[in-house]
Parts: C-alpha cells; sequence; structure tokens
C-alpha cells in the first residue's frame, strides 16, 4: 500500500530530520499515481527520534500538468528551432532567384543586340521568377492555414481538363532530370465535378514535384488517379496514386514529415531547394477536403503516397453517343491494361472496338478486315511500343491497304515532341495520355464531323496575336504604372482598343459617362486608391442601366487567396485572375468574353 511505502521511505530517511520525498506506485486499476510526503522529526529523546510528523499527499494532477507544460515548452523550442532554420534557409532560398534575375537582367542588358543570348537570359529569368513565387505562396499558405484562415472555394470543373493542366506543368520538370513519368486512369465515371481547383491543382503539384526532386536523374514516377465507390450518390471519392523510386525516407522524419518546416537531414536533400512546407500545406488541403493522406516509405527504395478526396459530381451532362454507335476500332498499346481501359471507354461510347496483342496481330486484323470488307474505322496505336516502331506498322499499313488505310489515330503521353513527326507518318491526330472518357468523345467528334475547336498552343503569347479583337473595346482599371503597360502590352496583340483608369473612382465615372455598349469587357485591380476594386464593382452594377449590370468585370489582381476569388464573386464579378499573371488562363477569358459572346 502507498503508506507501508511511505512508513519505509521515512524510516531510511529519519536520520536526515526531515523528508521531502516524491514517488510513483502502480494502484489497483493499473494506472500510476504520484505522491508527494513530506514531514520532520517533532520530538527527540536521548538524541534518537521519538515522534515524526508528515503529511502524504497525491499530486497526479499537478505532476501530470507539470509534464503538460514541459511537453508544450519542449514543442515550442522544436518549433521555433525549425522555424529559425526555415528563416535561415528561407534567406538563403529567396536571395539565389533574386541574384539570378538581378544578374540575367543585367546580362540581357549588355547582350541586347544578341537575340539569342537575350531569349536565353528572359527564359532564367522566368523559371527564376516561377520559383521565387512559389516560395512566396508556400509561406503564405502555411501562414493562413496556421491562423485558420483558410477556405475552399466551390467552382465546377473537368477533372479530365484538371489533369491536363497540372500535368503539362510537371511534364517539364521530369524531363528534365530524365524521368519516366507515366499517368493511369483507373474507372473515372465522373469527370464533372464541384470543388477547389487551386488546392487539388496543389495537391498534385506538391506531390508530384517531391517525387521528382527527391528521385535521382532517370528515374521513375507512376500516376494513378481512380474512382472508388462511394456511399453517397451526390459524392466523388478520388484515390491519387503517386509512386517513385527515389531516395525514400527514414522512420525518423516520417513521425515528422507533415510538422510544418520540416525538412530531413540528409546530404542528398540539403543542396535541393524547398521550404518544408510543401507537405504540411498538402495534408491540411486534404483534411479539409473530408479525405486522408498515407505514406508508404523505405530509404533508397522510393516512395507512394496515396490520397484520397471527396468531390461534389456535377449533374450528369448529355452526350449524343449515336455519332459512334457501331464504329469499329482497332486498339494497340504497349501496355495491356492501357489497351483494356482504351477498349472499355471506346465501347462504353457505343464503338466495336478490336484489341490487338502484337504489331503483325495489328497489320494481319486491318488487313483481313479489308479483304472481307468490313474495313476498321480507325487503328488507334501507341506511339512508344515495347518491340516494335508506330512509325514501322504505320508504314506496312499504308503498303497493305493503300486509300483504304483507316484513321490512324496516333496516342501518346508526349504530344507536344511526337506530333510533327507522327502527322508526316500519316496519323490524323493524337490522342493524349492519360485517356478520359470526354477526351475519347470530343476526338471522335471532331473526326465524324471535320472540324475542332481546339486552339491550345505551347506559346500563350501566340494565343493573343492569333486573338482578332479590333472591333473590341476595353476598360482596364489599375493603378500601377508598370502593371497597366504589361497588361496593355499583352492585349495590344490583338488589336483590342484600352483605356485606361488609374483608380477605381475613375473607372466608375467612365462608365457611367459613357453610352450603353461602350465597353465589352472591365479589368479590374483590387488595392486601388480612392475606391477599391470591390466597391467600383458595386458602384457600376447599381449603376441605372441594363448594359452596366451585364457587362463581363474581371478581377485582375495580387489578391489570390480563395477567400479573395469569392470575395470578387460577392462584388459582382465574372472571374478573377491571380497576378503574376498566368497568359493561358489570361487568353482563356478574354476568348470566352470576347469572342464566344458580343456584348
Amino acid at each position: 500500500s502507498v503508506e507501508n511505502v511511505f512508513t519505509e521511505i521515512v524510516q531510511d530517511s529519519v536520520a536526515k530530520r526531515t523528508l521531502d520525498v516524491t514517488f510513483r506506485l502502480k494502484v489497483k486499476d493499473g494506472s500510476w499515481r504520484w505522491f508527494n510526503g513530506v514531514g520532520k522529526v517533532a520530538r527527540w529523546e536521548d538524541d534518537k527520534p521519538k515522534v515524526f510528523v508528515g503529511i502524504l499527499i497525491d499530486v497526479s494532477q499537478r505532476h501530470q500538468s507539470e509534464q503538460l507544460i514541459k511537453e508544450a515548452l519542449q514543442q515550442a523550442e522544436i518549433a521555433n528551432a525549425a522555424k529559425s532554420d526555415f528563416l535561415s534557409n528561407m534567406s538563403h532560398d529567396i536571395r539565389t532567384p533574386m541574384n539570378s534575375i538581378i544578374g540575367m537582367t543585367a546580362l540581357a542588358k549588355s547582350k541586347i543586340d544578341n537575340k539569342e543570348k537575350v531569349l536565353e537570359c528572359l527564359e532564367k529569368i522566368s523559371s527564376s521568377s516561377k520559383y521565387l513565387l512559389s516560395l512566396i505562396n508556400e509561406v503564405l499558405d502555411m501562414s493562413k492555414i496556421e491562423g485558420g484562415k483558410t477556405s475552399l472555394a466551390e467552382e465546377e470543373f473537368n477533372l479530365s481538363d484538371l489533369i491536363d493542366n497540372v500535368l503539362a506543368m510537371l511534364k517539364p520538370q521530369a524531363k528534365a532530370h530524365g524521368h519516366k513519368l507515366d499517368v493511369k486512369i483507373n474507372n473515372i465515371i465522373h469527370e464533372n465535378v464541384i470543388g477547389d481547383t487551386l488546392r487539388i491543382q496543389q495537391i498534385f503539384t506538391n506531390l508530384v514535384s517531391n517525387s521528382i526532386k527527391y528521385t535521382p536523374d532517370g528515374g521513375r514516377i507512376n500516376i494513378t488517379i481512380s474512382e472508388r465507390k462511394s456511399a453517397q450518390t451526390n459524392l466523388g471519392w478520388y484515390r491519387i496514386v503517386i509512386e517513385d523510386n527515389g531516395i525514400g525516407m527514414s522512420p525518423e522524419f516520417m513521425k515528422k514529415m507533415f510538422e510544418p518546416f520540416s525538412r530531413a537531414e540528409d546530404t542528398r536533400v540539403n543542396k535541393i531547394k524547398g521550404t518544408g512546407l510543401g507537405l504540411s500545406i498538402t495534408k491540411n488541403i486534404v483534411l479539409m477536403m473530408g479525405g486522408d493522406i498515407h505514406v508508404d516509405s523505405r530509404e533508397g527504395q522510393g516512395t507512394i503516397f496515396s490520397v484520397d478526396i471527396y468531390l461534389k459530381l456535377q449533374d450528369e451532362e448529355f452526350i449524343d453517343y449515336t455519332l459512334f454507335v457501331g464504329l469499329p476500332v482497332l486498339v494497340f498499346d504497349g501496355d495491356p491494361l492501357v489497351e483494356s481501359d482504351l477498349c472499355d471507354i471506346l465501347s462504353e461510347l457505343g464503338m466495336k472496338p478490336t484489341p490487338a496483342y502484337s504489331c503483325t496481330d495489328v497489320i494481319q486484323k486491318a488487313t483481313k478486315s479489308h479483304e472481307e470488307g468490313n474495313d476498321f474505322y480507325a487503328i488507334v496505336i501507341d506511339w512508344n511500343l515495347p518491340n516494335c516502331e508506330c512509325m514501322e506498322i504505320m508504314e506496312k499499313l499504308r503498303t497493305q491497304l493503300g486509300k483504304a488505310l483507316p484513321k490512324v489515330i496516333v496516342s501518346s503521353s508526349d504530344v507536344d515532341e511526337i506530333e510533327s513527326l507522327a502527322k508526316q507518318t500519316g496519323a490524323v491526330t493524337i490522342m493524349s495520355k492519360p485517356l478520359f472518357k470526354s477526351h475519347a468523345a470530343h476526338l471522335f467528334k471532331v473526326l465524324k464531323e471535320g472540324s475542332s475547336n481546339d486552339s491550345r498552343s505551347d506559346d500563350p503569347i501566340l494565343l493573343f496575336k492569333n486573338m482578332d479583337l479590333k472591333n473590341r473595346r476595353i476598360l482596364l482599371a489599375e493603378d500601377n504604372d508598370m502593371n497597366a503597360s504589361i497588361a496593355m502590352e499583352i492585349l495590344s496583340m490583338t488589336g483590342v482598343q484600352i483605356e485606361w483608369a488609374e483608380d477605381g473612382e475613375k473607372a466608375v465615372d467612365l462608365v457611367h459617362d459613357k453610352p450603353d455598349g461602350y465597353y465589352d469587357i472591365i479589368l479590374m485591380d483590387i488595392q486601388m486608391p480612392k475606391m477599391n476594386g470591390y466597391e467600383a464593382t458595386r458602384a457600376i452594377r447599381s449603376l441605372n442601366k441594363e448594359y452596366a449590370r451585364r457587362i463581363p468585370i474581371i478581377a485582375m489582381t495580387a489578391n489570390a487567396f480563395v477567400e479573395d476569388v469569392q470575395a470578387a464573386k460577392g462584388a459582382g464579378m465574372n472571374e478573377h485572375i491571380a497576378k503574376p499573371l498566368d497568359l493561358r488562363v489570361f487568353a482563356r477569358i478574354m476568348e470566352k468574353y470576347l469572342l464566344s459572346v458580343h456584348h
């Protein structure tokens, strides 16, 4: 019992005349309790202790509180140390791209007559600027998350389009390191969903960028996106698996990998740029979406991230499949699983796909169908075949079938690289991997109807140069001279007429004073003197004219958080473009409001 233990302690300590001892005992229910015993000898007789007075106190609760305080202090010290390291790293990481930008700008000026050298400098300036922006965004994101101020937007989007955009950003990074980047789509039934596109892109880019950075050159990165069976009919359950054969992580680091500012202590990692915030931000976003993230990693063997997210489903879009019913298509892909998935997609569209199992099988089946008078409508063939060349097969098909050659569709994950060569060999079009059902439907619809609205380009500047807006007029509300100059320079390529308002109040006055229909669109900055963008938009919308209520107003601002997008929509704006400008997004919005509809 506690008393017996205390008595023994007293007997052992009585010679010291006083006692102050703390000890721990396990009690009957199996738990541990802490006790504090204090006392002193109250009476002596013949130099011997006769009376000892003491008290025993259960201090378990106090001890627990002290322990919690101690642990909290340790955590605070660890966090402060991590933030100090972070600030030190950030100072270096920010100065590195800034040094590049300043240095390359000076070099470009000194080589102004050397076009190739100037272009090289501008490319490096652009790359360094994007990296600097990513650093700033991560720090601001983490600050918002820690402050509990982050919220999710709800907007309709197409999952296949989002993945295409993400891959377009990531493929150049992977290629620069010689990585093989494979993407597979499994059982994606619902492509049209509702969610926060920017945050979902962050999940993809943070995790895949990590795989690219922490996988030695020439590595392998596999991405699999699948739709799971959801218990709720209006909610889609999506799983993203990213697997690499990189350097992996130690068990010790995995315990703290999602903590802000954490980076592994490893000579292989120290030279890699990063803030140590990406994984923390990613986990917070996933949890906000009601999902979860799991990691399996071994040092020297690679890492697997598995992410589950939940997205609301849009109402099903009606697709007219009558164009495709019964179309015979021959399919051959070097990956049997990809080939099987493609056949399933074509079957769902109403076609009659026939799989081929070798290069010889393709030629034999195409020749046989022609001899029987049942030519295939199209042949879908993988460009990167393991045992033969796509060009060789296409040459043999031309020899065998001549003018009866079906429409040849080449499938590849590197469309931009092979497009010119594939077209020269006789392909009518390129099918981009990973393949979604909507992509296949669009492609075959274009082939059947003989038209295409695809105006994508590698160079976003060409999007503006190819846009004819001579009969349109833009009101640009922007208080910063440099930002206004950049916007007007880009827009001038389209031939559009531009009028500039230096503040929100002047923008409202111009709309009020000009006749209805004078402006076709308004580009509105947010932080401006006299009247900010939100106030100016509300003032324009409240003008007593129908034209002011329907003219497109686009936020073009450095206020780039989700709450800022929502605030812009709440003030009456139609769209939001974040600065620095993404020219592809900018061009797409100009096309949407100035070409598709005449205001």
